[in-house]
């Protein structure tokens, strides 16, 4: 059976995998200065505004997992967050992501 923090963390990885696809298809796109890409640009604005008050609500367990904002988040760096992050990593060097 799936835990909770199991959850939590596929549903972030999904939401992150959808604004990361949305963002490859902006910048690919052939005319973008079209209305389909405008469009585009407004929805990766509400995507990115989700995800931003899902990590919000869920940030201890995610940061503690190794989670951090995605790149594009408006979030502000949160000390703490990073703190947890490189706890974890110190721990599982293995699991840390590539740069």
């Amino acid at each position: 059976m799936i835990t909770f923090e199991n959850r939590i963390r596929y549903e972030y990885k999904i939401k992150t995998a959808k604004v990361d696809t949305l963002v490859n298809s902006i910048l690919t796109h052939r005319d973008p200065k079209s209305q389909e890409a405008k469009d585009a640009s407004r929805f990766l604005d509400i995507l990115i505004t989700e995800i931003d008050r899902f990590y919000e609500e869920h940030s201890d367990l995610l940061s503690k997992k190794g989670k951090l904002p995605h790149p594009r988040s408006r979030l502000p760096e949160n000390k703490e967050w990073n703190a947890n992050a490189e706890k974890y990593y110190e721990k599982n060097p293995r699991k840390r992501p590539r740069k």
